[in-house]
């Protein structure tokens, strides 16, 4: 199957937050977005989130030119995509991690990172790892497709919370896995099989503060663009809540026109 790509993206600092650690990217050359939620004093959480996304991007960049090459012993069992995916994660983690250790002030420095990239119809895969999400509105139903890595989470798992205890715990920002938080951790992988009509989501754990699954279902079935659904998400979220970062890319599969396919383009 053929189709085209439309990404587009949004980030509010909040109501109470003097900064912004999150950090949102899209890539149409690529076919790329990518959500990080920054963690750690002196602005180290700013840093972290900015170094993942950024590195995750020029690394693709460099692999697709064949400027660096990924290692054979490199999780060959994976898909292709997957294992490139995967690889540029590890490098953003591997940087991360040395900068922390390397200065006090950024002791503890992390980030999550929820990840989707596309190169054609039957290459696509996602990476995450913490507590942002990346959810999928198919068919009109809407169903979260990463797995929170945090405390609370695993008491869902274990079945001594709900989701809904889990979702208004005090303790629900304590993180079990991140970028950064040791040298040889990595993302979880997502084979993704995109179709006509999907539309992926993906958030920083702000937008969860402000708004359900059931809104978000309801603001992603609207016939928006990705830009503007990624805005309304981050708005109603950030009015409700506000009281942390609030974050948002989208991704909207489109069927394909007589332009090449993946304009990927940045969508108003």
């Amino acid at each position: 199957m053929e189709f085209d790509i439309e990404l587009g993206s949004y980030t509010d600092i909040g109501k109470i937050r003097e900064k912004n650690e999150d950090s949102v990217i899209i890539v149409p050359e690529l076919c790329l977005c990518a959500v990080a939620d920054g963690m750690g004093g002196h602005n180290a959480g700013e840093v972290a989130s900015n170094l993942a996304v950024s590195i995750l991007r020029q690394t693709l960049l460099d692999l697709n030119t064949r400027k660096v090459d990924i290692p054979s012993d490199f999780e060959p069992e994976l898909p292709r995509i997957a294992r490139k995916l995967l690889y540029a994660s590890s490098v953003a983690n591997l940087r991360i991690h040395t900068l922390a250790t390397e200065s006090y002030k950024r002791r503890g420095m992390g980030t999550t990172l929820s990840a989707i990239y596309v190169e054609d119809a039957q290459n696509a895969a996602a990476v995450h790892i913490g507590d942002s999400r990346i959810y999928l509105l198919r068919g009109g139903k809407l169903s979260q497709i990463s797995l929170d890595h945090s405390y609370v989470m695993e008491q869902v798992a274990r079945g001594l919370l709900t989701k809904e205890e889990a979702d208004k715990s005090r303790i629900q920002n304590i993180l079990t896995k991140a970028l950064g938080l040791r040298k040889d951790i990595k993302c979880d992988v997502i084979k993704l099989a995109p179709q006509v009509g999907d539309v992926y989501m993906l958030c920083s754990d702000g937008v969860n503060k402000g708004i359900n699954d059931a809104k978000i279902e309801e603001i992603l079935g609207r016939k928006l663009s990705a830009g503007k659904l990624a805005h309304a998400i981050v708005k109603v979220s950030a009015a409700k809540d506000g009281k942390d970062n609030v974050s948002a890319a989208v991704m909207k599969v489109l069927p394909k026109t007589k332009k090449p396919l993946f304009r990927r383009l940045f969508s108003k």
